[in-house]
């Protein structure tokens, strides 16, 4: 159609039929050079006047903050399965609607870090480390596990405001869909991809609810709408993200900050959970 018009434009007589293959802009064989000729000056224009892509450089962090991932999950599902310091660590740190609508907020975060069993733990290990090393490529790593430790808990925060006061989930998913938002949500903004149409503009978007809804569901045990939350707070996160200028020169210093910030929140999380537990 956008062809169509630009022969229009220039009197040029034509047909657009259908045919079994799709469609077609039909014109006169005597003014078939012509018409091309006319076409390709369009499109000439069209790509000279479009704005060229600004994308930042890829940046690094990435290996080191997916080793600390994993890490960190190894660690707390052996101090859960062990109980360590004689804590059932799943009570302390799950996601239990009634206590954090009671003030017990720590456990959007403290619940990232628990798991069901085994397989679950390492689901979350291979599509978190994935997700996370592709947003470390942009934000840097630890920009992007800030990021996501953020979405994470508002995910889960966001879940507790829709589910019922008996609701419990364990598990890292909640933070690796809002990984996922955070991505989509990131190539979404203007000037990250080529967006010329609306079908790219949308692409990552798309993109990301079918992969959300491919591996957002499972059995009777998953906890979909932990999944859900977790994407759209990454997605809500990940636009303002995404226009944020590269700093430049201070970036290293900003990696170090943002990823001592992420632990340093982690480790609060559960310093909070841990005394709490105690205590009653």
């Amino acid at each position: 159609m956008e062809r169509s018009l630009v022969l229009a434009a220039m009197d040029i007589d034509y047909v657009v039929e259908r045919t079994w293959w799709g469609w077609c802009l039909l014109v006169e064989e005597s003014g078939a050079t012509e018409a091309r000729r006319q076409i390709t000056l369009y499109e000439q224009e069209q790509r000279s006047s479009s704005s060229p892509l600004k994308l930042s450089p890829l940046r690094g962090g990435a290996k080191p903050g997916v080793l600390a991932y994993v890490a960190v999950l190894l660690c707390v599902y052996l101090f859960q399965v062990r109980q360590e310091f004689g804590v059932d660590w799943a009570v302390a740190g799950r996601v239990d609607v009634a206590a954090i609508q009671a003030g017990e907020y720590w456990r959007t975060v403290t619940a990232l870090t628990l798991h069901r069993d085994v397989w679950h733990l390492a689901s979350n290990l291979v599509f978190g480390a994935f997700f996370a090393a592709l947003l470390s490529r942009q934000l840097g790593g630890g920009s992007a596990w800030l990021a996501i430790l953020v979405a994470g808990a508002g995910g889960n925060w966001m879940n507790s405001l829709v589910q019922g006061p008996a609701h419990l989930s364990v598990g890292a998913s909640t933070a690796v869909f809002a990984a996922l938002g955070l991505l989509a949500a990131y190539f979404s903004v203007p000037g990250r991809v080529k967006q010329e149409t609306w079908a790219r503009r949308w692409a990552p978007i798309v993109g990301g609810l079918w992969v959300l809804a491919w591996l957002g569901t499972g059995d009777a045990s998953t906890d979909i709408v932990a999944h859900l939350t977790g994407f759209v707070a990454g997605v809500l996160l990940g636009i303002p993200l995404g226009r944020i200028p590269d700093p430049g020169p201070r970036d290293s210093f900003l990696q170090w900050l943002t990823s001592l910030i992420a632990l340093g929140v982690v480790i609060g999380a559960w310093a909070l959970a841990l005394s709490w537990h105690v205590a009653l």
